[in-house]
């Protein structure tokens, strides 16, 4: 397992914010059993334990530390582990009412259930339905910031158990840190303020899941869709139409509209674009008395020499020839 570092920055919490912090021999023959007596000792309610599985080493200790603010009905827990495997969620089992979302920070978890696996190294996020059981491995050393929210609050898509993404995109982007500014500004809030930054992130989190689900291959002919009928409805009248504004029109990211393309068409959103751009001004040619400049002005190309060069490489033949054929064409009918 992967244990790059990051140099992502997380305050959660403070001094007086209840932490687990472990340490238990790998030789020790009881490991298993004292690893979760101390840590409910040390946790109880506050931070109960996952079933948890050390593995055996003849020295060294495991160390593990964790800490939880609570955000209202929302809770953020800073965690460290060395190496371990357990399983979560499911029937009476660890947060099973909740959608929990690991930011990994340092190291790698891998989270598995039945056919699903989903690895989350440094640098990656993971949100899971933790209402059946998933099992995991966490590497030595590993980081991770643990955003715990209720099941009943987020639509979580119907077939969909887990979701994984870069938190570098556009949405985790904006997700994480307004949750980042949020603990750290949490013991100065009143209870107005609160509420609003729980709204605000609970808003947030729910577009991040939307715009995770659209990416997957099952929503990328809808997407596929509408950013076709965007672009027809906005060939003429928008000059700048480019996927940044078709993504943001459509409330996506513009990888999420890109590797929709890739996966429910032959062609890029731009080549789409242009080729529609060019159909256009190939119908003008043939049905108008427009100069070929206009006509690559009306389409929103640069100048007529890109237009003419893009219009040859297309139709293999100049926007003037197209023109001639046309006109000649009746006659050949009659």
């Amino acid at each position: 397992m992967s244990t790059a570092v990051t140099t992502t920055t997380w305050r959660v919490g403070n001094l007086a914010t209840p932490t687990v912090d472990l340490t238990v021999p790998y030789a020790h023959e009881g490991r298993n059993r004292l690893l979760i007596r101390e840590w409910q000792r040390q946790g109880g309610d506050w931070l109960p334990a996952p079933r948890l599985v050390l593995p055996r080493h003849s020295e060294g200790a495991y160390r593990a530390r964790i800490r939880k603010q609570e955000l209202l009905d929302l809770s953020v827990e800073d965690q460290y582990s060395d190496a371990i495997a357990g399983s979560t969620g499911g029937p009476g089992g660890h947060h099973e009412d909740l959608i929990v979302t690991h930011v990994t920070l340092s190291g790698e978890w891998l989270f598995s259930s039945g056919s699903q696996e989903a690895r989350v190294g440094a640098g990656m996020l993971c949100v899971r339905r933790n209402g059946e059981p998933w099992d995991f491995e966490v590497a030595r050393g590993t980081r991770a910031v643990a955003l715990l929210l209720p099941a009943s609050e987020i639509r979580f898509p119907a077939r969909t158990r887990a979701l994984t993404a870069e938190q570098n995109s556009p949405a985790a982007t904006l997700l994480l840190a307004q949750l980042r500014l949020w603990t750290e500004l949490a013991d100065g809030l009143g209870a107005a303020a609160s509420r609003s930054a729980r709204n605000a992130t609970l808003e947030l989190f729910r577009g991040f899941v939307k715009d995770q689900v659209i990416d997957d291959a099952e929503f990328a002919p809808a997407l596929v869709r509408a950013a076709m009928d965007y672009i027809e409805s906005r060939l003429l009248a928008d000059a700048d139409l480019s996927p940044q504004v078709i993504a943001t029109a459509l409330n996506v990211s513009v990888r999420t509209l890109y590797r929709a393309f890739g996966r429910d068409s032959t062609t890029s959103v731009m080549e789409y674009l242009r080729r529609r751009r060019l159909e256009g001004a190939r119908t003008d040619l043939q049905a108008t008395s427009l100069t070929v400049s206009e006509i690559a002005a009306r389409w929103h190309f640069a100048d007529s020499s890109h237009f003419v060069k893009a219009y040859k490489k297309r139709y293999s033949e100049t926007p003037t020839t197209s023109r001639q054929q046309a006109a000649v064409r009746p006659d050949r009918r009659s």
